[in-house]
């Protein structure tokens, strides 16, 4: 009886011995992993330009009545083009041409835009991947809080 216990001791020591090594190790690794993705995170800046270069369609929401209710809409306003080489230009459309006509440089972060333009700053927030949200007034928009904007290419 005492040779089987011991056995059977000395079987779940073997068995056990792996998964220790399994469990060890992969909680190493996964604290390893943890420090590298939070070193990397930490080094690595992130790349405005390959995120927000080219050109934004601005417009903003509008609303009115009809003959069948309420309506509403975007009305396109401006385009603000954002190039590779830090400078941007903000351009009119041709309905809109009394609107902000400006150049400059450009940074961004993973939250924001700001164009430093020769008028000022203006500061766009990132909703998401396409699309950037500023205040209307900044671009010479009255009647009007919010412009919006979406990513043309």
């Amino acid at each position: 009886m005492n040779k089987g216990l011991v056995v059977a001791g000395a079987l779940a020591c073997v068995l056990a011995m792996p998964l220790a090594g399994c469990g060890s190790s992969s909680g190493s690794s996964a604290s390893t992993s943890t420090s590298a993705a939070s070193t990397s995170a930490a080094t690595s800046s992130f790349d405005a330009v390959s995120f927000y270069q080219g050109q934004w369609r601005g417009s903003v929401e509008i609303t009115g009545q009809t003959v069948y209710g309420t309506a509403g809409g975007n009305e396109q306003m401006l385009d603000v083009n954002l190039e590779a080489d830090g400078t941007c230009t903000v351009k009119p459309l041709a309905a809109h041409a009394d609107l902000l006509d400006d150049s400059g440089t450009w940074e961004g972060t993973a939250d924001e835009v700001t164009l430093h333009l020769t008028k000022g700053d203006v500061t766009l927030k990132v909703v998401d991947k396409a699309t950037l949200t500023g205040t209307a007034s900044d671009f010479g928009i009255t009647d009007f809080d919010t412009i919006n904007f979406d990513f043309y290419g």
